[in-house]
């Protein structure tokens, strides 16, 4: 078990940075399989993690491989089955009941032995054990065997050391030199005791011929500390100045963000501008053919078609948010309500005179061809009135009830 103990700890585990702590050749418990082992392992590096490793040997070869592992702290039963017989099974509880058949009686107590000292140690958890015996399991432990146990452990870690290829020379060498030593141990530990004094004494020699280096290197050392002063002062000055630097960079940053966002602004409120003198301004030709423009004549007529619409175009145009809280704004909205409502009136008055007029000279044409009863034809009508058409429509889209009126006098009239 030995052997295999070893082998198991240089193949296996200490690649992993892991030492082999107990050991027991097991097998499922009821089945006949392959017998495998049973690991108990802590690593060497902190925190320290215990563990229980299963082990099978490879049908390929004649090596082995690790099969399955358990953390130690997920343990929560181990079950002897029988503390008053010798019985080899055994079971350990993990998220699930393992149960085991150790190849003897020993081996199954020193494995468990080997899990309640490790818990003792690292975990300190509790973990039950049944049918286990008291003289196997140390119930209280004062803090002297603690330590004891704690020893032992460690032990065992170091049972098994390998040899250095040119240790193994060393070993060999000296051992041709003094063929005696076999025979005559006494002798061969004596010469090596002289050997030993030589080596020490030619050591002390050194030590005191190299006094005078270690002299100049304690000076070389000093000048070096003095050296590092000097350089660390200059790293000091030169922190500060970049520090300064820094500040000024960063008052430069702030400045040229807050440049930034005011360029911004000033460009959006210019977009702003733009837009409202693009879509909210009226011309003095518009705003002069409303107030006082021709509405008799085609070339009045036409203006004023112009006039209404780019007026109607300025009043329904889409305005941002916050557009209405400015003054000029509200002073043009205002100026074009004038303006329509001024218009409007215009318009109403002279198409409600141009209604009353036609039906005027409709009742005298009426009463001249009253004798061959017939109708006049109303084309000459229509084509007077044809030439205010989008006045109309206009008139219909911003004062309706304008618009009603004369369509009641219209009506009326004819």
């Amino acid at each position: 078990m030995t052997a295999i103990k070893h082998a198991l700890q240089r193949d296996i585990f200490t690649p992993n940075d892991e030492r082999l702590l107990g050991i027991v050749n097991v097998c499922k418990a009821g089945k006949k399989k392959k017998n495998c082992f049973l690991c108990a392992t802590v690593t060497t590096e902190r925190p320290v993690q215990v563990k229980v490793v299963k082990v099978k040997k490879s049908d390929k070869g004649d090596f082995y491989k690790r099969q399955q592992t358990w953390e130690l702290r997920d343990l929560t039963i181990v079950d002897a089955k029988d503390a008053s017989k010798e019985n080899p099974e055994f079971d350990l509880h993990f998220e699930k009941v393992y149960k085991w058949l150790a190849s003897s009686t020993a081996e199954k107590n020193s494995f468990i032995s080997c899990i309640w000292k490790l818990n003792q140690r690292y975990l300190r958890k509790k973990l039950e054990f049944v049918n286990v015996s008291s003289q196997l399991l140390e119930e209280s432990v004062p803090s002297g065997e603690s330590q004891s146990v704690a020893g032992g452990d460690e032990d065992a870690l170091e049972e098994y050391q390998e040899l250095s290829t040119r240790e193994e020379q060393d070993i060999e060498s000296m051992m041709e030199m003094c063929e005696y030593a076999v025979s005559n141990a006494e002798a061969f530990a004596e010469k090596l005791f002289k050997e030993l004094q030589v080596l020490d004494g030619a050591n002390i020699q050194s030590i005191m011929a190299s006094e005078k280096q270690v002299n100049i290197l304690m000076q070389l050392l000093d000048e070096a500390l003095a050296e590092v002063d000097t350089i660390e002062g200059k790293l000091s000055s030169y922190e500060e100045m970049l520090q300064s630097v820094k500040d000024q960079m960063d008052q430069i940053s702030q400045s040229n963000r807050l440049i930034q966002i005011s360029n911004t602004n000033n460009g959006k409120l210019l977009d702003d501008i733009q837009f409202l003198v693009n879509y909210m301004d009226l011309s003095k030709g518009h705003i002069r053919a409303l107030q006082e423009g021709d509405l008799t004549s085609p070339r009045g007529i036409e203006a004023c078609i112009s006039a209404s619409e780019a007026l109607l175009q300025c009043m329904n145009v889409a305005l941002h948010p916050g557009h209405e809280q400015l003054a000029a704004v509200n002073q043009q909205q205002k100026l074009f309500s004038d303006l329509r409502d001024t218009f409007a009136r215009r318009l109403t008055n002279h198409l409600n005179n141009v209604f009353v007029h036609q039906g005027h000279d409709q009742s005298s044409t009426l009463s001249q061809n009253s004798a061959e009863l017939t109708l006049p034809k109303h084309s000459p009508l229509h084509r007077d009135l044809l030439r205010y058409a989008k006045l109309m429509e206009w008139l219909k889209n911003t004062q309706r009830e304008k618009y009603e009126g004369l369509s009641r006098v219209s009506t009326t009239s004819f």
